[in-house]
């Protein structure tokens, strides 16, 4: 792969709005390489990414559409990590002989995997890797009493976290540990380059991505990625009550030592700030983690209680009147949804959006069980889940809305009128669903439902 990049002609196949992009051009732009960023968005779908471009001068744009000649005229193709194997355009480069990678694949050239924390899963990835952080962070500044605290190494966090990886880059020395989150379809650079974490974690794998991934089976597949290129000196921890993951034909030909977690290994009497009993099963697996690296467990644990959680999972946004409201927006599938409305039975819940191939009868049924009433954001998830409600479940949608702020206003006027009794007294944003049709992602569409809490409940 190329490593000096100066002079020579990049080609971002894909800027989009999730910082990926964003990231790689700044990297290029400052090693003094020609870019060129091709989309299928135009530049006002793409106006926050291009915003925090527009200082560089050797960045230019094709956008509204891929061309088959930027392609002939790039040294090295960055594709987006969410373009689809068969992508036309990633075929054609291919047949043209060209360097094609990703961000992560680009990171991976300039970090030894013997650094590296990766961890995965279909949720709870966030929240694992932001523990591990913490953790080792505070060993690090100091931050904890005298006794057997383990490693005191510098630790970056990065990933799938809302920015790109090549933004950490220059803030990694040989001895930083990087804790790195990684979704399904970053982990294809990892196999692309031959090579896994030295310390890889699974959290979990349910349905998810099936728009993009012809088979449950081909998802499932993805998450091995992340430990297939261990060696019998390297660590995979594995969630030891997820069937998915906890079973021969899934663990066969890995070579690693398999470290199993399970939210039994948390200590009696633990009580974390963060809600849902879902996320035991994240601190059993930091726990594990750190356990590992020679950490004590009663520093671990000293640190997980002061945790507060992870922005837009779970988040606690605002407390009025006595009501508590939740943001949930990285809830993206049914399960994870289910998780949080079983967390808070008997809440408002507000969910819906699009679909991504999913089977959205489970959270019909946990709707009708779990929910006190439903206000939905229109999608064609909504549209199936919906028609998934048993006739008792539909008396409890209270609408269908395009709009965050009309839809809370329709909720603090049904919680003022005293006609819904919440026991606890909780407003639920938990999709289980995507967000394309109504928001740029689903940290947007987080952020915007902040803000609107903001507007309405004061």
């Amino acid at each position: 792969m190329i490593k000096d990049f100066k002079n020579k002609k990049i080609l971002i196949l894909g800027l989009g709005l999730n910082e990926g992009g964003v990231g790689s051009a700044k990297f290029f732009a400052k090693k003094g390489a020609d870019i060129l960023v091709t989309d299928l968005k135009n530049a006002d779908s793409l106006k926050p990414s291009l915003e925090k471009l527009k200082e560089f001068i050797n960045v230019k744009y094709h956008l509204g559409g891929h061309k088959k000649e930027d392609i002939d005229w790039a040294d090295l193709v960055i594709r987006n990590p969410a373009l689809k194997p068969d992508n036309q355009f990633l075929k054609y480069a291919k047949e043209k002989g060209k360097k094609i990678t990703t961000d992560l694949g680009i990171f991976l050239e300039f970090i030894n995997r013997n650094q590296i924390i990766g961890v995965t899963g279909t949720k709870g990835k966030s929240t694992t890797a932001s523990l591990i952080f913490e953790v080792i962070k505070k060993l690090h500044l100091g931050g904890l009493p005298a006794g057997r605290q383990g490693v005191t190494r510098k630790a970056i966090l990065t990933g799938n976290i809302g920015k790109s990886v090549l933004d950490s880059i220059e803030d990694i020395g040989k001895d930083t540990l990087v804790i790195l989150e990684i979704s399904s379809f970053q982990l294809e650079s990892f196999n692309d380059k031959k090579v896994s974490p030295k310390y890889a974690v699974i959290t979990n794998i349910y349905q998810d991505h099936l728009n993009y991934y012809t088979s449950m089976e081909e998802y499932v597949a993805s998450k091995k990625l992340i430990a297939i290129n261990q060696d019998e000196n390297d660590f995979l921890f594995v969630n030891k009550d997820d069937k998915q993951i906890n079973n021969t034909e899934f663990l066969s030909g890995i070579k690693s030592q398999i470290v199993y977690f399970s939210s039994d290994d948390l200590p009696a009497g633990f009580k974390p700030l963060l809600p849902g009993k879902y996320n035991l099963s994240n601190f059993a697996a930091a726990l594990a983690v750190t356990k590992k690296l020679g950490v004590g467990e009663d520093v671990t644990i000293k640190v997980f209680g002061k945790f507060k959680g992870v922005p837009f999972r779970m988040e606690l946004v605002k407390e009025w009147n006595g009501v508590k409201i939740y943001n949930n927006t990285t809830a993206t599938a049914p399960e994870p949804a289910i998780e949080s409305l079983k967390t808070f039975p008997n809440s408002i819940l507000i969910c819906g959006g699009m679909n991504k191939g999913l089977d959205y009868g489970k959270f019909a049924q946990a709707i009708g069980k779990y929910a006190k009433e439903v206000y939905f954001l229109e999608g064609d998830a909504t549209e199936a889940l919906s028609n998934q409600l048993s006739a008792i479940s539909q008396k409890k949608v209270r609408g269908n809305y395009n709009n965050l702020t009309a839809l809370l206003e329709a909720v603090k006027k049904r919680v003022q009128s005293g006609d819904v009794i919440l026991s606890p007294q909780v407003i639920l944003f938990s999709p289980g669903a995507t967000s394309f049709n109504l928001f740029q992602n689903e940290f947007d569409r987080g952020r915007k439902f902040n803000e609107a809490v903001e507007r309405v409940f004061v």
